[in-house]
């Protein structure tokens, strides 16, 4: 009698235990299968701006063409303020509700500041934050994958002239560079997108990569501690069915229980071919000389050029060249200012250790002065930077000149046209 009182009991008490965990368990389905759907819908958003995005060609679709392509995108665009009718450029960024709610001020953030002022307390990272940071790492675990595309597009004088796409994505997993087994979170990204140069600063050195393929370079960043990253950089003059290649991307990290963890997992195309090249164009790097090709990269990827003819020169203790040269011609500068003048008598110190310098300096020997220097607002070229030269023949200016007219953003205009 007693035993059937206290069973009595126990299954009056489990009663309402059961009810919530099973309530629970369908709250925990429903959401995860509404996170599921949700998911899949951003993939499928992702993937019809990425076509769009593709069918803009390069320097031949015009600027009314890609804003009727993307039309449908006005609620997630924004325009550039100094937008005016001969340079404009564009910006669809696409979040999903997770990443969205993640980056924004939301409800966890607001408690933590209104208990921080209304009792004055002085933490940073709040209980609400950290419960916060504990469910988006559960999110994560169970399948959710943060994530954010940045689309960009840009005009010049009516025809689009620079594309690009970034795809980054909120990981849980043991990164495959890392030493060790352990887990952790950090950001996948793929950032693909268009360039008018290559730049470098100061002494020029042309990446093996591009010996092969002069219009587009594939690689990672050096110092990306808290991400894995790969990117694709490419001029307007690539071919399109490069581009096309190069611009694929595996959306299906967006959804896949699996996380994606590596280049090779989101850019597949580009990174297979990457790690294809890191060896052989190593090895072509140091026998490609001074070719047409080497000229052309230089005269596009150099910020100041100017030809010139050598009024007298010596040799430092050091062994550095100091020459006093005469400029003939301004070729390019950081933005298309007139930082050379013919005429002008300038001191500088010359590299003949660099790709296509001659092997001796004499009086009276016309050259092409070129560097690669900052692109800033101050139009001063740094009066101790060492120039590397190169002889300026026919052939040499004629290539030099067909650099510079690819690189747009110099903005100067070339007597060999574009």
């Amino acid at each position: 009698m007693v035993s059937n009182i206290w069973m009595a009991r126990l299954r009056h008490l489990l009663k309402p235990f059961v009810v919530v965990f099973l309530s629970v368990c369908v709250l925990v389905l429903f959401v995860w299968l509404g996170n599921q759907i949700e998911q899949r819908a951003y993939r499928r958003r992702v993937q019809i701006l990425l076509s769009e995005l593709e069918t803009i060609q390069l320097r031949k679709t015009t600027w009314g063409q890609t804003q009727t392509l993307l039309r449908r995108w006005r609620a997630d665009r924004k325009y550039d303020p100094h937008c005016d009718s001969g340079q404009c450029s564009l910006q669809i960024t696409l979040d999903n509700a997770a990443h969205h709610f993640i980056a924004s001020r939301n409800v966890f953030v607001k408690l933590d500041d209104y208990f921080r002022w209304k009792f004055k307390l002085s933490y940073n990272v709040g209980p609400f934050v950290r419960a916060e940071f504990w469910l988006f790492q559960l999110y994560i675990r169970t399948g959710g994958h943060p994530a954010q595309v940045v689309a960009k597009v840009g005009m010049r004088n009516g025809v689009v002239w620079s594309k690009g796409i970034l795809l980054s994505i909120e990981t849980y997993a043991h990164p495959a560079n890392q030493p060790g087994n352990w887990l952790w979170e950090y950001s996948l990204v793929a950032n693909i997108h268009s360039v008018s140069r290559f730049g470098y600063f100061g002494i020029p050195r042309i990446d093996s990569e591009l010996l092969s393929h002069p219009d587009y370079e594939i690689g990672q960043p050096g110092g990306c501690e808290p991400c894995v990253m790969g990117w694709v950089k490419f001029t307007p003059y690539a071919a399109p069915e490069d581009i096309h290649r190069l611009m694929q991307l595996n959306l299906s990290c967006l959804t896949r229980w699996h996380p994606c963890t590596t280049q090779s997992d989101i850019m597949p195309a580009a990174w297979s071919q990457y790690l294809a090249e890191r060896t052989s164009a190593r090895l072509r790097s140091a026998a490609s000389g001074c070719s047409p090709v080497v000229v052309e990269i230089l005269g596009r990827d150099s910020s100041y050029a100017a030809t010139a003819e050598v009024a007298r020169f010596h040799k430092t203790a050091s062994g550095d060249i100091v020459a006093i040269v005469r400029v003939l011609d301004q070729i390019k500068s950081a933005d298309g200012a007139a930082v050379w003048h013919a005429g002008e008598l300038r001191t500088m110190s010359l590299l003949l250790d660099t790709r296509c310098a001659p092997e001796k300096l004499s009086t009276g020997m016309r050259l092409i002065v070129y560097g690669g220097f900052d692109r800033s607002n101050n139009r001063a070229i740094p009066a101790s930077a060492p120039w590397p030269v190169m002889p300026m023949t026919d052939a040499n200016l004629t290539q030099f000149h067909r650099g510079v007219v690819q690189d747009y953003s110099a903005m100067v205009q070339s007597p060999y046209g574009n």
